[in-house]
């Protein structure tokens, strides 16, 4: 998905929110604003233990990643802050409440599950119209399959303006 990117401080940042039963901020959007450095501090992260905090991976995303410090742009330039929820199973806290105060405060959200996991609480989380944001797969190696949309949404969006886009 990265290469699909106009990585840059002036083009696409990138920050990752890693989550199970706790939440950890691999990197914020300030840290890399190149391809490279992004998919070697992509592949330095390793998975954390069992547990789907998904709400507190919201919320830390939306206090922690979003903000100005952590190197997204002021509102005020109106530059599209997208997140993308990756999970494999079913969130253990709540997700609907959270969720829509990310979206309140305008951020736009995709849900992408993977095997197990439960599609109601990936329409809970989504932005509307959910056939563009709530998306399904059999397992994590066929996310790669999902890029073309991704591209279409994202990528058509970047032309018109900028994004911070952090990922779960």
């Amino acid at each position: 998905m990265v290469d699909t990117l106009d990585v840059g401080s002036d083009a696409t940042r990138v920050a990752v929110v890693n989550y199970a039963s706790t939440v950890k901020i691999e990197f914020l959007l300030k840290n890399h604003f190149n391809k490279l450095d992004l998919k070697k501090a992509i592949a330095r992260i390793d998975p954390l233990a069992t547990g789907t905090m998904t709400g507190l991976a919201i919320k830390t995303t939306m206090k922690e990643a979003f903000n100005e410090q952590s190197g997204a742009r002021p509102r005020s330039r109106n530059i599209s802050k997208v997140a993308i929820i990756v999970t494999d199973g079913r969130p253990q806290d709540q997700v609907e409440e959270v969720s829509a105060e990310a979206r309140a405060l305008g951020i736009e959200i995709y849900a992408v599950g993977v095997d197990r996991a439960d599609m109601r609480s990936l329409q809970l989380m989504a932005s509307l119209p959910l056939e563009d944001h709530v998306f399904y797969v059999e397992t994590y190696g066929v996310i790669e399959k999902l890029t073309s949309k991704f591209r279409e949404t994202l990528c058509g969006r970047t032309k018109k303006g900028l994004q911070d886009l952090p990922h779960h």
